[in-house]
């Protein structure tokens, strides 16, 4: 295997974590920005958390290693939008 190659591989990154619907709104924004995005949903009660033992899932939002940090500038913005 070539080095060079594995230090260059893109790898998926996790830029937020939120809610069902927090993380479409911030997935809507990354690809905006033209940052192709991946929602991993927390599993069973995502959408109806009352039906979860326990702590509500943990949704999460990654983006490609070489997106990382321009999507964090938009997630950022996302939370500073937020504060009002």
């Amino acid at each position: 295997m070539n080095s060079t190659s594995e230090n260059n591989e893109e790898k998926p990154m996790e830029v937020f974590t939120g809610t069902a619907w927090e993380c479409g709104l911030v997935q809507s924004l990354l690809e905006n920005a033209e940052i192709k995005a991946f929602v991993y949903y927390g599993g069973r009660g995502t959408l109806a958390p009352w039906n979860t033992v326990g702590s509500v899932p943990k949704n999460r939002i990654a983006v490609s290693s070489e997106d990382y940090e321009k999507a964090k500038q938009v997630v950022d913005q996302y939370y500073e939008a937020m504060k009002g």
